[in-house]
């Protein structure tokens, strides 16, 4: 090998380790990250025909990050509680369709703007709508609801109601259906859907009660994660999307 060619690859070979030393690990464009998320129609829906496994609201934003920030996003399924868990260990580094709760907020940071707005509701067994008509109608039933979930303020820290978490929101209306539990809370877009998915529909319907708060879903990064550097990123893709109407286009694909 000549001087040049010695000096050619010297140099080269700097180049790139100065790369490697200024360069957080995980940043680098062939970056994978893992995104924890439970079934949750219209945003995350299984299907075994997606590349994925999965559709939805969310599995389409996150095709369209990948895209804007040139990386690649691994969806792994489970439990809502497992899911926030694993944000907290560094586990998994992206969560989608979270609510703010300042505990949430010490091991997540939250991708502001908000991407979309759901409203809590409450379903009874099908004929027992007027059962609850206000908050007050909840003391004395057993209200089911699913672990870990951040709903509306006084429902979350109420201790004088007789509430029993489950894991999944669909364990939820089957145990309705069934009669196991006096009523469920969950949100308005995806217990209407998946009440109609799992052939429940016929049996539960929601309670004249219908609770003003609305709740506003992020994307939110594990504070241990490398992703957290690409934060304002990814904050001013989802504003761009959520101003020029993506998000509303992409909803209307999924929401009945």
């Amino acid at each position: 090998m000549g001087v040049g060619q010695g000096r050619f690859k010297w140099l080269w070979l700097s180049m790139a380790l100065l790369f490697l030393l200024r360069t957080p690990p995980g940043l680098a464009a062939s970056a994978s990250f893992t995104v924890a998320i439970e079934e949750w129609p219209p945003f995350r829906i299984s299907d075994p025909a997606a590349s994925t496994g999965y559709s939805g609201i969310d599995i389409d934003l996150l095709a369209l990050l990948e895209k804007r920030l040139g990386i690649h996003f691994t969806v792994v399924r489970m439990p809502w509680a497992r899911c926030l868990e694993c944000l907290r260990t560094g586990d998994a580094d992206l969560i989608t369709g979270a609510a703010y709760t300042p505990e949430r907020a010490r091991y997540i940071a939250y991708v502001r703007p908000a991407y979309f707005s759901i409203g809590p509701v409450f379903y009874v067994q099908k004929g027992r709508a007027a059962s609850i008509r206000t908050y007050d109608d909840l003391r004395g039933k057993l209200i089911g609801y699913s672990l870990k979930s951040a709903y509306f303020e006084p429902f979350d820290s109420d201790s004088g109601l007789r509430k029993q978490g489950e894991p999944t929101e669909r364990q939820l209306l089957l145990m309705l259906a069934a009669g196991r539990l006096d009523a469920i809370i969950g949100t308005d877009v995806n217990v209407a859907l998946d009440s109609r998915r799992l052939g429940v529909a016929d049996k539960v319907e929601p309670a004249l009660y219908r609770p003003r708060q609305r709740i506003d879903l992020f994307f939110g990064i594990s504070r241990k994660s490398p992703l957290l550097a690409r934060r304002a990123e990814m904050a001013a893709a989802i504003s761009h999307l959520v101003r020029d109407g993506t998000v509303k286009a992409i909803a209307a694909r999924y929401l009945p």
